[in-house]
């Protein structure tokens, strides 16, 4: 007759078998399938700049990744300082159209490999039908976060240098006019991180913080985080987080799902010290009633910082277009579409997600509208990706924009490209040997 601890210790033994066996199949199976980025941190692509505020480091190399593994890419900056092919200088040969394309992260395209970028796109596109002894270029002028201040410093100080034949402004309206009004931005990111321009009496712009020095920009007060729980519990299990973190790809990726999935469950465990849970934290320390910044653009009636930011927005692309023509150039503006825009659902992932939002009213082309506005006001050629995006989304299943990060997919990169280049050649904005 078997012992009866002898049977419990062979049953806990076949248990704890075959849990382990399970544990290890499923790390096998993650990692095979890429299912969680790696452990290493993402490249640092970006340096502070007195010009811009930040710039894009001349040289830098490095993998750019999210942590659900939506993206895995090799970045390169060239030694301009511009996401794009190396250069010998700014020369531009004979027989070449060059295309500035300036942008913000939409542009710079650090999801997709250089290649399939927005910017390579419309230069693949343009050169299919080019007339003989002619030759496309579009200058990637694109770094995440700028806004059209920003872009208009650099034309100013680097931009002209290319010779352009055609300035092209891509203006992402979810967060652009944002980014350029001082009491939007700096309650966006909470303190001071580059310069801006302000209207003045005489009806022109002047800048303030520039050229900008971070150790001199007046930063607004900000509450102190609150105190996170911590004890004996979370301090033993510090060190098992961080090999876990480090060895094992189903770790990651459940914490990460376990994040972005059931913020309530990521945040007990993080209080635990089980798992970091960055975006239940963050949530958690926004309270119950935040609604982020940028999705005021959406909101009916506009609150009038926003009314004046577009202003704003619109007196930069006008000083933009005489920049442009002082170079021999011309300035044409096209709208970059939010997925939120292009995706009813995840509008409605968002209604969800910030309660308060619920007794307003929103009206989600708003955004594109006001930026044709500004187009408009400055006669400027205009062309709005939106409706583009919203055909295409609804005849495939493909999708255009990145489930979690919310940026362009290859597909959505390919056709930005396409239907800009389109864009330009019935406008006829392009030499006029085509």
């Amino acid at each position: 007759m078997r012992h009866p601890l002898r049977s419990l210790l062979i049953g806990l033994t076949l248990t704890f078998a075959s849990l382990a066996a399970a544990l290890l199949l499923l790390e096998g199976l993650t990692r095979l399938l890429h299912l969680a980025a790696p452990a290493e941190p993402t490249g640092n692509f970006w340096r502070t700049d007195p010009e811009t505020g930040w710039s894009l480091q001349p040289g830098a190399t490095g993998r750019w990744f999210n942590p659900l593994g939506e993206y895995d890419v090799d970045v390169t900056i060239n030694s301009q300082g511009l996401r794009d092919v190396e250069r010998a200088d700014y020369h531009k040969p004979e027989g070449v159209y060059r295309i500035l394309l300036l942008g913000d992260s939409y542009v710079e395209g650090l999801r997709v490999p250089l290649e399939q970028t927005f910017g390579k796109s419309l230069e693949r596109a343009l050169n299919a039908n080019a007339p003989a002894g002619l030759r496309y270029e579009v200058i990637n002028a694109g770094v995440s976060g700028w806004g059209a201040d920003q872009e208009l410093l650099w034309l100013r100080a680097e931009g002209a240098k290319y010779q352009p034949d055609l300035v092209l402004l891509s203006f992402f309206p979810g967060n652009d006019f944002q980014n350029v009004s001082e009491a939007l931005e700096v309650a966006n990111m909470g303190r001071v991180q580059k310069p801006f321009f302000v209207a003045d009496d005489a009806g022109g712009l002047t800048t303030h913080y520039y050229p900008f020095d971070p150790a001199a920009a007046p930063q607004p007060d900000r509450p102190a985080p609150p105190d996170e729980p911590t004890g004996d519990a979370a301090d033993r299990l510090a060190g098992l987080r961080a090999w876990l973190t480090d060895h094992s790809t189903l770790y990651r990726f459940t914490a990460n799902v376990l994040d972005e999935a059931a913020p309530d469950l990521a945040l007990s465990l993080a209080r635990w010290g089980a798992i970091d849970a960055p975006l239940a934290r963050a949530n958690a320390a926004m309270g119950p009633d935040y609604v982020p910044v940028a999705y005021g653009i959406y909101h009916q009636p506009l609150a009038a910082e926003w009314t004046e930011a577009i202003a704003l927005a619109g007196d930069l692309v006008q000083t933009m277009q005489d920049e442009a023509t002082g170079m021999g150039s011309r300035l044409a503006v096209v709208s970059v579409p939010a997925p939120e825009q292009v995706y009813p659902e995840r509008w409605q992932r968002i209604m969800q997600r910030y309660t308060p939002m619920q007794t307003s009213q929103w009206d989600l082309e708003q955004p594109s509208r006001a930026a044709a506005q500004v187009a408009q006001q400055a006669g400027v050629p205009f062309f709005d990706l939106l409706p583009i995006f919203q055909k295409a989304a609804a005849a495939s299943s493909e999708p255009l924009h990145l489930r979690v990060d919310g940026h362009w997919t290859a597909a959505g990169e390919l056709l930005a490209g396409e239907a800009t280049a389109e864009f330009l050649r019935a406008g006829g904005l392009l030499s006029s040997q085509e």
